[in-house]
């Protein structure tokens, strides 16, 4: 379920104790003497905060002096109290009253509209410049958390009790996991991660949660780790309603308090409060709640100014509460903070439009133009809707203007250290350097800590046992079995440090299937991979399968030698004998099985292939890719050699030959195909180019990682086909360009444009000539980008010029996500075109509408077919993808 993805933002960070430390403890309540969980306790001299634990109490060790801490919690009046640490220890009890925000009278629009808007715009708008304000922190980060399984059902647990190793999770047990981290960030994206301190006794550190995944994300992001809209993104009036609930004085500032509701029930959105500050127009604090398909989400912040005019959280609390498939969930997390250096970037905005003076590293009258277009739009009295497009805008570019040229290269953007004593911290340390005090909750799951330090995720995994009706008992009954096991379902065997060798097994189901041609099949194969010198790799990928009907063995050996991993340089080298379909995008094997054997209704069609092949590929300069192959094989007609079927068994198979105008010899100017024995020979080559091509360097290898640009490629190939009565030569020439690019709020569009032609199309055969990829069943293992779904497979071919082009727009906002049923789930709605033209069957299209990720894992949708913009067909898929 994804559900570290849920776990939307957790700005967690920390305090460590130091040396003539002294303890300031305490509880804070409301006026009716209730703890307040989460509360915000932050001294302004050390730019260190924590928060209180659920039953109100909090405690910070800190050197000895004078100082101002500041007592808050969302909705409630904050208090600031002077207090002295002395050799002794300090407990200060504090009591918060709730906080009345008032409209005043002057706040009322002349225009009459809800003064929400106005300040959400200026918000939105100034929200690039508070994404991007801090050049540089260093803080001591403390988070801990935990939660409990309420519930499983018993499948899950009779399922667990067989996968179970010593450590399993268990219904009703708390589990506990706390750390103290050291985090520097360096703008724009850099983070470095020392992790001082670590224990947990959850059984599997497997995708827990880490500071890294939340300190990366922040409100003033359009999209929250992925997932969600921020009410902050620019076109949050799209998604959101606001309303104005009154504002109140905190010292200098301005508090306005704004209730975000969501125009329609989307487990996208938030909802909630959110309180601006005037002037600044920076988060102050949020309460906001996600609803979705798992559960609830809540998420609390508080900023605080650490510096002038720079608002950083430095409380924040997270809570879960989960109910899906019967299995029902609770956790929750807590952090605090402690800054250790700030550096802002006043170089961002003009100093007067904040109220701030001027630095030591400005200079009066220096400002740009776009400066001086923020300062005017700011000078209205209201903005409208371009004014906060265009403010939103300007300071993003104001932020582009003072950043360096934007690399290429994608790295790494957070450094992980571990320290080499950090698992082995005992019960003593805990206790001097917590911030938040345990809950009761908390303290009963510390003794599960195994040693008191290491987790339980660390134990030796070689002592694994299968809980059977209450027995234990080991797996490794004797040699044959493993030996079985590995015969069956396959092995990777580690031959050096440098080699491997990976079998598929005796019963691999993806080699197994049946057609009329060649009956049942079945086989397996392996992969034989070894470094070669400091950076290339070999790999071998021999493999065979046995036709029962047909009685022959095929058989496939594919040869790899990557000498170049930065630049994708290798020679690669096939060779094989099988039945090979006839159109590349062809029928997939298994869909082709079912409908044979359950509805006697053979799509696939296929010749017997013999070939070698050989060739190279690599980057020439980055984005710029060629390859260049050549091929010679062996065709060989084949023929239906079974009638096997379940079902229908008076029904007969239709011959193997692709059904179309072609082989019909409905196509003016051309002979009737038919699949003839013949062999082919040719030459291919192809140049592919994306500008500006992003990439990330791993182990030595150059990982491309997409553009802003679209893909361009060309292909040109020469063939020739010969036998005793045939001779000729063709040329096929085909343009392409493509683009993927994602825009607004899980919103994507997908187009790719191409079109070719033949040159003496006279000499083509059945395997040479243009199929476009018609997928004519209605249920589809694969979501095809350039498929044609109304039309029969084989069907939409040609030996003349051609030309296609498919568009695809996908967004979580369209039609049927509107509905309250299907409101909160994470499926999105797409609408597709799909057009093709060619001289003899001249211009055809298929318009779709469709919802994916159903169970993140099927898609439904409905096309409408017309040729020659006039209506033609109608018809439903599903597709499934199991990737």
């Amino acid at each position: 379920m994804r559900l570290r993805q849920h776990i939307l933002i957790l700005l967690i960070l920390v305090p460590f104790a130091g040396i003539n430390a002294q303890v300031l403890q305490g509880k804070v309540t409301d006026s009716g003497g209730n703890g307040l969980a989460y509360a915000s306790v932050y001294i302004t001299e050390l730019r260190q905060g924590t928060t209180t634990n659920k039953d109100g109490l909090y405690e910070l060790i800190i050197p000895i002096g004078n100082y101002t801490v500041n007592y808050q919690f969302l909705g409630y009046t904050p208090v600031t109290e002077k207090i002295e640490i002395t050799g002794t220890e300090a407990n200060h009890d504090i009591i918060l009253t709730e906080q009345y925000y008032e409209i005043p009278a002057v706040r009322v629009s002349a225009s009459g509209k809800d003064p929400a808007y106005f300040i959400m715009r200026k918000a939105i708008g100034m929200a690039p410049y508070h994404l991007n304000k801090v050049k540089m922190y260093k803080a001591e980060v403390y988070i801990k958390g935990g939660g409990k399984i309420e519930k499983l059902p018993k499948m899950i647990k009779r399922q667990m009790k067989v996968e179970a190793n010593e450590a399993q999770i268990k219904e009703g047990e708390y589990y506990f996991t706390e750390s103290v981290n050291i985090i520097t960030f360096t703008a724009p994206d850099r983070y470095v991660h020392k992790v001082i301190s670590s224990r947990s006794n959850i059984p599997s550190d497997e995708n827990q949660a880490s500071p890294m995944d939340y300190l990366q994300a922040s409100f003033y992001q359009p999209v929250i780790a992925d997932i969600a809209i921020s009410p902050l993104a620019p076109n949050a009036f799209s998604h959101y309603t606001f309303e104005f609930m009154g504002s109140t004085t905190q010292g200098d500032f301005v508090i306005d308090k704004i209730k975000v509701t969501p125009r329609r029930r989307s487990q996208q959105l938030f909802e909630g409060t959110i309180f601006i500050i005037e002037d600044i127009w920076a988060i102050h604090s949020l309460d906001l709640t996600n609803e979705n398909m798992a559960g609830t989400i809540g998420v609390k912040q508080l900023f605080t100014p650490v510096e002038e005019g720079i608002w950083l959280p430095v409380s924040h609390e997270f809570t879960m509460n989960l109910s899906l498939l019967g299995i029902k969930a609770r956790g929750s997390y807590s952090s605090a903070v402690k800054y250790l250096e700030v550096e802002p970037d006043w170089s961002l905005s003009p100093p007067s439009v904040y109220g701030i003076a001027a630095t030591r590293d400005e200079k009066p009258g220096e400002k740009t133009e776009t400066q001086k277009e923020i300062e005017r739009i700011f000078s209205k009295d209201e903005l409208t809707a371009r004014d906060m497009a265009k403010l939103s805008k300007l300071n993003e570019k104001n932020v582009a203007d003072g950043a360096k040229k934007e690399s290429l290269e994608i790295k790494d953007l957070t450094t992980y250290d571990v320290a080499k004593d950090a698992l082995r911290k005992d019960s003593t340390y805990w206790e001097e350097i917590r911030p938040i005090p345990l809950s009761a909750e908390e303290k009963q799951s510390l003794p599960r800590f195994v040693n008191d330090s290491l987790t339980l995720a660390h134990r030796d995994s070689s002592s694994i046992n299968i809980n059977l009706g209450g027995r234990q008992e080991n797996t490794n009954k004797g040699p044959a079995g493993p030996i079985i096991k590995s015969l069956l379902s396959g092995k990777r065997w580690s031959l050096s440090k440098k080699t491997s060798l990976s079998f598929n097994g005796l019963a691999d189901l993806k080699s197994a299937s049946f057609n009329t041609v060649d009956g049942f099949v079945i086989g397996t194969g392996m992969t034989f991979s070894a470094k070669t010198g400091k950076k290339g790799r070999l790999t071998l990928d021999p493999s065979v399968k046995y036709a029962f009907s047909r009685e022959r063995l095929m058989w496939n050996l594919s040869a790899n030698m990557l000498y170049d991993p930065m630049t994708s340089g290798s020679f690669f080298l096939r060779a094989g004998h099988y039945s090979r379909d006839f159109s590349s995008n062809g029928v997939s094997p298994f869909l082709n099985t079912i409908s044979s054997l359950f509805f006697r209704e053979n799509w696939m069609k296929l010749y017997n292939s013999t070939f070698i092949t050989a060739g190279h590929r690599g980057d020439l300069a980055n984005g710029l890719n060629m390859s260049i192959s050549a091929m010679w094989e062996r065709r060989e007609a084949l023929e239906n050699t079974t009638s096997f079927s379940f079902f229908h068994p008076d029904n007969e198979y239709t011959v193997n030959l692709p059904d179309n105008l072609l082989v019909k010899g409905e196509v003016e100017g051309f002979n009737a195909l038919t699949s003839v024995n013949h062999s082919n020979v040719s030459l291919t080559a192809e140049l592919s180019y994306t500008p500006r091509q992003r990439y990330r360097i791993q182990n030595g290898t150059r990982i491309n990682a997409g553009s802003d640009w679209p893909t361009f490629r060309v292909l040109y190939e020469h063939g020739y086909n010969y036998n005793d009565t045939l001779h000729g030569h063709f040329d096929i020439l085909r343009a392409e360009v493509s683009r993927s690019s994602k825009f607004a709020a899980f919103s994507e569009l997908r187009w790719s444009l191409s079109a070719g032609g033949f040159i003496n199309g006279q000499n083509l055969q059945l395997q040479d000539l243009h199929y476009f990829n018609a997928q004519a069943s209605p249920i589809l293992l694969n979501s095809y980008q350039d498929a044609f779904h109304l039309k029969e497979y084989y069907s939409l071919v040609t030996p003349e010029g051609f030309a296609e082009a498919h568009i695809m727009y996908t967004t979580p906002y369209l039609l049927l996500k509107s509905l309250p049923v299907l409101s909160r789930t994470l499926m999105r709605e797409n609408l597709s075109a799909d057009m093709l033209w060619t001289p003899h069957y001249g211009f055809y299209m298929e318009a779709g509408y469709s919802i994916s990720e159903i169970f993140f894992m099927a898609e439904a949708g409905i096309y409408a077919g017309f040729r020659d913009l006039k209506y033609e067909s109608l018809g439903f898929r599903f597709i499934l993808s199991f990737r």
